[in-house]
C-alpha cells in the first residue's frame, strides 16, 4: 500500500496551515505569529513523521512558513515515551514502524519560544465491511451521443454503525499512466474525497480522469482531520480561524487508519 505517497497528498491539503490571513504587525502584537505550525498523520506500520513551521502570511510567496529546528519532540502512547529525530530542517521522525497501533492514544509535547505545545489524538480502528459492487470500472468514450446514464458507477459500502468518519482515496498504481480522454493533456493527481459520516460512495465520470490500475483507500479518519480539512477556507475577507487541535500552536496532529481494494479503470 503506498501509504506515504498518500500522506504527500495529505499534507498538500493541509498546506494553508500555514497561511492565515491578518497582517504580520497585527498578529505580532497580539503575539500569534509565535505559535508553530504542526502536520502529523500516524499511521500503523507507518514510521512516524511530524513538520514544524513557522506561520505564514498570505503575503508571503514561500508555500510553507520556515522550518522549525532543533526542537525536542517528544511522544507517549501512556507508557512509552519516544524522542523523535529530526531528519531534514523542521522534519521529525521516529523509525519504529511499530510504536503505532490501532486504538491508542498518543500525545505530543515540546517546548517552543518559552510555551509547552501539546496535541493528542487517537488512533481509528481498521474499517471493516469494505466491499465493492464491481472489480472494473467501465468508462464511456466520448462521443455526442453519449449521456450521463451511459455510465455504471461502482458502489463502496462499509460498516458505519456509530457515525465515523472517512475519507476515501483513488490512486492509480500504473508506471505510465493512460489518459481517459486523449483529447486533453492532464496532470495526473489522486483523487481524495472527504466523505464524512456516511456509510457508502458511488464513483461518477469525473472520478476517473486517468485508465488502468487503481488502489481504492478508504481512511477511517478522526473527525479533528474532517475539521481542519472543511476549515481551509479562510481568504483576505475570511479571518475566522482554521480548526486546529494543536494546543499553543496551529495545524493537526491526528491519526487514520485504511483498507484497501483494487479496481481497473476501461474503456
Amino acid at each position: 500500500m503506498e501509504i506515504k505517497n498518500i500522506m504527500r497528498l495529505m499534507y498538500l491539503s493541509l498546506i494553508l496551515f500555514c497561511c492565515y490571513s491578518c497582517t504580520k504587525s497585527k498578529d505580532v502584537e497580539a503575539g500569534y505569529y509565535d505559535r508553530p505550525v504542526v502536520q502529523a498523520f500516524l499511521i500503523p506500520g507507518v514510521p512516524i513523521q511530524v513538520k514544524v513551521y513557522d506561520q505564514k502570511f498570505m503575503e508571503d510567496t514561500i508555500t510553507h512558513g520556515y522550518p522549525v529546528t532543533g526542537l525536542l519532540l517528544k511522544i507517549s502512547n501512556g507508557t512509552q515515551q519516544v524522542l523523535l529525530s529530526e531528519t531534514s530542517p523542521g522534519v521529525y521522525e521516529y523509525a519504529d514502524a511499530g510504536f503505532v497501533k490501532d486504538l491508542q492514544h498518543y500525545a505530543l509535547s515540546f517546548e517552543y519560544l518559552g510555551k509547552t505545545i501539546t496535541a493528542a489524538t487517537t488512533v481509528p480502528g481498521k474499517p471493516t465491511g469494505f466491499r465493492a459492487t464491481s472489480t472494473s470500472q467501465v468508462l464511456p468514450e466520448f462521443s455526442f451521443g453519449a449521456t450521463p446514464a451511459d455510465f455504471v458507477p461502482v458502489v463502496y459500502n462499509w460498516n458505519n454503525v456509530t457515525n465515523e468518519h472517512f475519507m476515501m482515496v483513488f490512486k492509480n498504481t500504473d508506471l505510465y499512466k493512460t489518459p481517459a480522454d486523449s483529447r486533453f493533456t492532464r496532470t495526473y493527481r489522486d483523487m481524495e474525497s472527504i466523505l464524512g459520516t456516511v456509510s457508502t460512495y458511488q464513483t461518477q465520470q469525473m472520478t476517473f480522469n486517468f485508465l488502468g490500475n487503481y488502489q481504492v483507500l478508504l481512511f477511517h479518519i478522526n473527525e479533528e482531520y474532517s475539521k481542519a480539512i472543511t476549515s481551509t477556507s479562510s481568504n483576505s475577507l475570511n479571518l475566522t480561524p482554521q480548526y486546529t487541535n494543536v494546543q499553543n500552536g496551529l495545524g493537526i496532529f491526528t491519526a487514520m487508519r485504511a483498507d484497501t481494494l483494487n479496481v481497473v479503470v476501461t474503456h
